[in-house]
C-alpha cells in the first residue's frame, strides 16, 4: 500500500492511497511527529476500494504541517 499525494480544498484534505477490495485499512494523522504519541487515529476502519481509496479529512487544512499514516489493523 502507498500514501498518494493528498490533495486540499478549502480546510478539507482528501487523503487516497494504493488499496485492495476486501482488506480494511485505519488511517492516522500527525500535525507533530515529536508529539509521544506521534500519531492519533482518524479513523479505524475503511473498507478497501478497487484500486484506490479515499478518505476527506474535514477542517483539517488549518492545521499544518499534516502527516498521514495509514495501515492495515
Amino acid at each position: 500500500m502507498r500514501l498518494l499525494s493528498p490533495s486540499t480544498a478549502r480546510n478539507n484534505v482528501t487523503v487516497r492511497w494504493q488499496s485492495v477490495v476486501g482488506v480494511n485499512y485505519f488511517l492516522e494523522r500527525s500535525t507533530n511527529l515529536w508529539a509521544n504519541p506521534p500519531f492519533t487515529l482518524l479513523v479505524p476502519i475503511l473498507p478497501g476500494q478497487p484500486g484506490t481509496t479515499t478518505f476527506t479529512d474535514t477542517n483539517a487544512a488549518n492545521l499544518a504541517p499534516l502527516f498521514y499514516r495509514v495501515g492495515v489493523p
